[in-house]
């Protein structure tokens, strides 16, 4: 068995050109985009501008507090300001889970459509159903635990922290608890990345490959990231350094088209070719672990492999 990185791009590079390029049919594309659009709707990064606002007031201990306490004040003072403020979280949490439970049946959807090389949204939203049900459930839970976690560290150490920040004498003490939560967030924050890679690039194609919920494609995936964990971790490395070179090209293509690439779906449709490639890309760097694993040669289910497969 040889593991490469080369390989299974130009493959996934191949599948692609002919997929959307021979020849080029703009039904296809809007279809198909529709489809990546849909797997998209719960992977926004509203979470990391809001976290960029928020860290720009962070530095000012004088003012985070204060615009806190005034809000507060503001809710807890106002009966109907608070029952509107808990209308809107509950309001904003259901959105969230339902973007979450269609993201999660088309994440499975455009698998499928890359997989045959087709563009096609009802039949495998029927077909798939069962599985995207199992995929948001599992999605759910990792979601709320990271919140948990998150949760915790705020207050256990960094709100508490931020408040001793106003004795001078805890001064020295506070800074080094806000360090502490902070490299607690950021241990959150890259073990969270890690798996969702893997939960996009090798679960999800497990799953659709042998008909298996999402716990038992990770408990399938497992014994093949303990045999081979460097070519896993260095998959996803790989996978967020190419993330970050998508981030500047958008940047650079909204320079010159007006910011039309950030229109939901519009976007989406525009930079397919990378959407398509990344995906055939993940299925193909699997495949390469066990013939079992090829969803492109794929003619039937079959019982996934159980041992790995010692190196040639």
């Amino acid at each position: 068995m040889q593991i490469s990185f080369v390989e299974p791009l130009s493959r996934a590079w191949e599948r692609m050109r002919r997929m959307l390029f021979s020849p080029f049919e703009l039904g296809r594309w809007l279809v198909l985009g529709f489809s990546a659009w849909l797997a998209g709707l719960a992977s926004g990064d509203l979470g990391a501008k809001l976290a960029g606002n928020a860290s720009d007031r962070v530095g000012d201990h004088e003012v985070l507090p204060y615009e806190l306490e005034r809000l507060t004040d503001a809710i807890t003072n106002h009966p109907v300001w608070m029952a509107l403020a808990l209308v809107g979280v509950v309001v904003a949490v259901a959105i969230l889970i339902a973007l979450l439970w269609v993201s999660s049946r088309g994440k499975l959807v455009f698998l499928d459509n890359v997989v045959h090389e087709r563009a096609v949204i009802v039949e495998p939203w029927q077909r798939l159903g069962r599985l995207g049900d199992s995929l948001f459930w599992w999605r759910l839970g990792f979601a709320v635990i990271v919140l948990a976690l998150v949760l915790a560290v705020l207050a256990a150490v960094v709100l508490p922290a931020a408040a001793a920040t106003l004795g001078e004498t805890l001064r020295g003490l506070s800074i080094a608890a806000i360090l502490l939560g902070a490299l607690a967030l950021a241990v959150v924050a890259v073990v969270a990345l890690f798996i969702v890679v893997l939960l996009e690039g090798f679960v999800i194609p497990i799953m659709h490959r042998f008909d298996l919920s999402a716990t038992a494609a990770w408990r399938t995936l497992l014994p093949w990231f303990k045999r081979f964990p460097g070519w896993f971790i260095a998959y996803v490395v790989v996978i967020c350094l190419a993330a970050i070179a998508l981030q500047m090209m958008v940047l650079i293509l909204c320079l010159f088209t007006c910011c039309i690439v950030l229109i939901p779906y519009v976007g989406t449709v525009i930079l397919l070719p990378v959407w398509v490639l990344y995906r055939a890309y993940s299925v193909e760097f699997l495949a390469q672990f066990h013939p079992d694993f090829d969803l492109f040669e794929a003619a039937a289910v079959v019982p996934p492999p159980v041992e790995p497969n010692e190196p040639q």
